[in-house]
């Protein structure tokens, strides 16, 4: 997505995932789309646009973050805590 706004795809990864969070994805100045850099972690894709708004950047797409954790359910008070599914992550993979 460009500077136009708006939310490329669902809240979900097709196979029953909800996002958790949301990334802004910039792309660098041409046509080729390569990505300068990536900033993470938004609570909607509403909040990750209107940061990629503020900061001025033209060439952007704002997507869901997935995790690979076999389960992973938000606190009441909203934000996962990132740290901790990233531990059973690495635990689950026995430690690779």
């Amino acid at each position: 997505m460009t500077a136009s706004g708006g939310y490329a795809g669902d809240d979900g990864a097709g196979d029953g995932r909800l996002a958790v969070l949301y990334g802004v994805v910039r792309f660098e100045p041409g046509g080729d789309r390569r990505v300068r850099d990536t900033t993470i972690t938004f609570d909607s894709p509403a909040a990750a646009e209107l940061f990629a708004v503020e900061s001025g950047w033209h060439d952007y797409q704002v997507c869901p973050l997935f995790f690979f954790v076999d389960t992973a359910t938000a606190p009441a008070a909203g934000r996962m805590l990132l740290g901790a599914a990233l531990a059973r992550s690495v635990r689950q993979a026995g430690g690779r």
